[in-house]
Parts: C-alpha cells; structure tokens; sequence
C-alpha cells in the first residue's frame, strides 16, 4: 500500500564549499529519493544567512527548502545519506499533513 504524505527538509550547507559540489548533493539526492519512492516537488535556495550559534567555527550558511511526496521509509534514506555529506551542517525534515489539509479544504 502506498502511504506518500507531504514533507518539508530544511538543509543548512557550508558557505564555503562550492555551489557545483552542493548541486551534486542535491541530484544523488534526488536520485536516491526516486529510486526509494520520493517525488521532488521543489526546491528553494534561501541563500547566506547569519547563523544563531557557530556550526564546525562557521557564523553564516547556506539555507535550502525542498518539498516533497514520499513516504517514511524513503525520508529515513534521504536522512542517512544527508547525515554523510560533508557540506551539510545541519538539515531537519518535518511532515506537513497542514499543507495537505489546506489543498483538500480549498477543493472541497
């Protein structure tokens, strides 16, 4: 049975670490959330912000949002394989059953 539900990721790269290796984050990423069942619906680079306390003596990072359709045994996945990945400093996935309630209200 398939259980897809909406999730919001916020990813937090390093500043420093070239844009070009940061894509090739996102793409094995997005590569591993199709081969696990997980639809990309966006992703939103929220650019350089000032960081509230220093990650690995870095003030400032780089934020990303990504939305996506999946279900919680792919999200497992896609937080392993993040968890390796040296340009990222932090990242947290929340599930937006909110989101999903609002479309469904507005069709109805």
């Amino acid at each position: 049975m398939e259980n897809k539900r909406l999730y919001e990721m916020m990813v937090l790269t390093d500043p420093n670490v070239d844009e070009s290796k940061i894509n090739m984050v996102f793409d094995r990423l997005k590569d591993l959330g199709a081969k696990s069942g997980a639809e990309f619906v966006s992703l939103e680079n929220w650019g350089k912000k000032k960081l509230a306390y220093e990650i690995k003596d870095l003030r400032e990072g780089v934020y990303y949002l990504i939305n996506l359709n999946s279900d919680p045994a792919a999200i497992a996945k896609l937080e392993a394989f993040l968890r390796i990945q040296n340009p990222v400093l932090r990242f947290l996935v929340i599930r937006r059953d909110d989101l999903l309630k609002a479309k469904k209200e507005k069709v109805a």
